[in-house]
């Protein structure tokens, strides 16, 4: 009897495997809005701050370990840049949640992430200091998604909202919005 049941479950959970896409990779454009982003000093020694949008490109991959026929639970490791000054690196990685429902064919999903946010930003200092006044992050973000498939392999990333901010015990606190859309290959 439990070799039965035993069995069963392991043909069950074959079939599950066999239909579910165990890793996906992806590309997005990417801007993203920064503010109170420290960009020098004035000549009381106040820090000076600005705010600003980073448009660039972005990708990743997503491996998923809990595929399951109506949501799946995987590791989400992300980048994205924009190059030169206003510009901005972000390296995050986290977890996953996505949702399959059988009635629509989108499939939203949310997820946590946490890592390096690098920018870089035109130095605002006075006197004049080199450019640019660069600095380095430890920040999370918070993402959800709606990603539409074309085919049993690709799908549209149709938009991706994000919000986070720098782990930071600071009074002006770093943050980040992001607003994605892409494709994304799974395999």
């Amino acid at each position: 009897m439990r070799r039965s049941i035993a069995i069963a479950a392991l043909v069950l959970l074959s079939a599950v495997a066999a239909h579910a896409q165990l890793a996906s990779v992806y590309v997005t454009y990417s801007p993203t809005h920064l503010s109170n982003v420290p960009s020098g000093t004035a000549p009381n020694g106040q820090t000076q701050y600005t705010s600003f949008w980073a448009s660039g490109i972005g990708g990743g991959v997503t491996v998923n370990f809990l595929p399951l026929p109506l949501i799946t639970l995987g590791w989400d490791l992300r980048g994205s840049t924009r190059s030169g000054t206003n510009g901005m690196d972000t390296v995050l990685g986290g977890i996953r949640l996505g949702i399959h429902p059988h009635v629509i064919r989108a499939k939203p999903y949310i997820q946590a992430s946490t890592g390096y946010l690098g920018t870089r930003t035109f130095n605002q200092s006075s006197p004049p200091g080199p450019s640019p006044y660069t600095n380095h992050y430890f920040a999370y973000e918070i993402l959800g998604g709606i990603d539409y498939p074309l085919t049993h392999f690709i799908d549209v990333r149709m938009i991706e909202i994000g919000g986070g901010k720098v782990i930071s015990t600071g009074p002006n606190t770093p943050g980040l919005f992001t607003l994605n859309s892409g494709l994304v290959v799974h395999f």
